[in-house]
């Protein structure tokens, strides 16, 4: 019987690294204060954004403004705090124009005020958008949307260089969730016949840690077993081209839509495609194919931006246990949230309900 570990946001964040969209875009802003500090022209944008000071305004540039010539501060030791320069930079009228070009960029703020976003899944809306209204500008449209992506990819691939940087130490309760025996009451009912008499008694043969981030947090639990590995499914960090943002939803019914579109800049930032560019999927399927498996969830939401891998792995005839590690916030906890989620990535909703470890017989994963 071997092991399939899901690894999501949450198992950074489980390490103390701030690797949440959210977190993400509160540094992309952060670094735009620094930018206009130094920034040597009247305007200054990255394609998603853009901050223009007013022609009425009599300074040579952003730095300038900064440096106490248009702006005189009660003490003007205290140096700048970033934050203070990007709300100056956004909220001053009668200083600047500030505009979010990107639709993109638009929708995430928009949908950080209550507290959340997912990059890729706002992303996938956009498509949908453009397509489902066909006009002569939508391949420039598409054309548009790709680049913006593009941008917040490098952006991302930056910050999370910073964050990676960060000292980070197992955690023990997440060590023993991976190489712990599987139980019997974790097994579907229809799969007892794999059970046999290991079940309790020893680890699992061999485990893959599937990681969906591309920081190196996993390779943490690797040191003291040769019998786990690491797959990088999206890519790594120190290869920016490897790394794959966008999305994976093939069951959607629009999605047949974007290939009948016959435009190849439709289909740039499907996952599906894009993981034919390495042979990460390929050591997946040999894995699932090589014998029984429990898939463990650990940090990893099971949005739809995942569903056509999460789909033929759940549904696989040897997945014998779909097990979600869930997050307790106070007095509650996101376990039927997160079920809620696996369930869209099933076809079958027999083999869902029969196939999913039941609550007793799950825990938080820290």
């Amino acid at each position: 019987m071997n092991r399939l570990v899901l690894i999501g946001n949450g198992f950074d964040l489980a390490h103390g690294l701030k690797t949440s969209y959210k977190h993400f875009i509160l540094w992309y802003w952060d670094q735009w204060g620094n930018r206009l500090l130094n920034a040597l022209e009247k305007t200054d944008t990255d394609g998603l954004c853009s901050f223009k000071i007013k022609d009425n305004v009599e300074v040579l540039n952003w730095a300038s403004v900064f440096q106490g010539w248009y702006y005189k501060r009660e003490n003007p030791f205290i140096p700048w705090q970033t934050n203070d320069v990007i709300n100056l930079a956004m909220k001053d009228r009668n200083l600047c124009d500030f505009t979010i070009t990107s639709p993109l960029l638009q929708r995430i703020c928009k949908h950080l005020e209550y507290g959340w976003v997912d990059i890729e899944n706002e992303y996938y809306l956009l498509l949908r958008q453009r397509i489902s209204r066909f006009r002569p500008s939508t391949e420039q449209d598409i054309k548009d949307l790709n680049v913006h992506l593009n941008t917040l990819r490098d952006y991302l691939i930056n910050y999370l260089r910073t964050e990676e940087e960060k000292e980070t130490e197992i955690k023990e309760e997440i060590k023993d969730k991976i190489y712990r025996p599987i139980m019997k009451d974790e097994i579907a009912v229809a799969n007892q016949k794999f059970s046999g008499n290991r079940l309790g008694d020893s680890v699992p043969s061999n485990i893959m840690l599937l990681n969906f981030n591309y920081t190196k947090t996993p390779e943490l639990y690797m040191k003291d077993s040769s019998q786990v590995r690491v797959n990088y499914i999206h890519g790594k960090l120190d290869n920016p081209d490897s790394v794959i943002f966008g999305y994976g939803d093939e069951l959607d019914e629009d999605y047949k839509k974007l290939q009948e579109l016959n435009e190849n800049e439709a289909l740039r930032h499907i996952k599906s495609i894009r993981y034919l560019e390495s042979d990460c999927y390929r050591k997946v399927l040999e894995f699932i194919e090589s014998g029984p498996f429990q898939i463990c969830i650990m940090g990893h939401s099971c949005g739809n931006s995942d569903r056509t891998l999460l789909n033929t792995l759940f549904e696989h005839r040897n997945c014998v246990s779909v097990k979600p590690y869930f997050y307790i916030n106070g007095q509650e906890d996101n376990f039927l949230e997160l079920v809620q989620n696996i369930s869209r990535n099933f076809n079958d909703m027999k083999l869902m309900r029969d196939r999913v470890v039941k609550k007793p017989y799950c825990e938080p994963l820290t």
